[in-house]
């Protein structure tokens, strides 16, 4: 990391996917980024070779529950049952606990926030929404990181959709460009 240079955290939600993931990952190789990648526990148990890869080349694996549901409709069991067997698969995996966690769609409150902590983990949401679930557009994406990044930025996109791979690319160069280094959620 260059001391004194902008960073930016680009963050992936609801990975890890069979083929997008990796896709994004030789995109973020391409321009030296790192990246966190808030994954579904259920997925990582089913693709525990993809999140490893993810690991194994730099990039920081958080945990986003194990199987994405809208925490504040759970009661305090149900949510540390998410959260907890999320992190055992995570740790199984990659060898560490993931330290970041971010709730599905951003829904959360102090209770769940409490929980999270009680695992070593800290909630993350997001200073950018690139809406990518949205619009599926590459463009629209773009466009709003063009917009809305600013030093220390956390840049919310999701690794499932083809669109995203697609818009990956053009961010990196846009960032990359505008002289940011993009850095995990640790070293942000």
């Amino acid at each position: 990391m260059e001391k004194g240079k902008k960073k930016v955290a680009l963050t992936f939600d609801d990975g890890p996917h069979p083929e997008n993931t990796q896709k994004i990952l030789s995109h973020l190789e391409k321009y030296g980024a790192k990246a966190t990648f808030f994954q579904i526990g259920k997925l990582v148990d089913e693709n525990p070779g993809i999140t490893a890869e993810v690991f194994n080349k730099g990039h920081e694996i958080a945990s986003h529950t194990w199987n994405h549901p809208d925490l504040i409709t759970l009661n305090a069991d149900q949510v540390e049952e998410e959260i907890s067997t999320t992190q055992n698969v995570i740790k199984t995996v990659i060898g560490e606990a993931p330290v970041h966690f971010r709730p599905p769609y951003g829904n959360t409150n102090e209770s769940i926030k409490e929980i999270a902590r009680g695992y070593g983990e800290t909630e993350v949401l997001w200073t950018v929404d690139t809406l990518d679930w949205k619009s599926r557009d590459p463009e629209a994406i773009l466009q709003i990181v063009q917009e809305e990044v600013r030093d220390k930025s956390v840049i919310l996109m999701h690794d499932i959709h083809r669109t995203t791979v697609e818009a990956v690319e053009r961010v990196l160069k846009f960032l990359d460009d505008e002289g940011y280094e993009m850095v995990t959620l640790r070293n942000l």
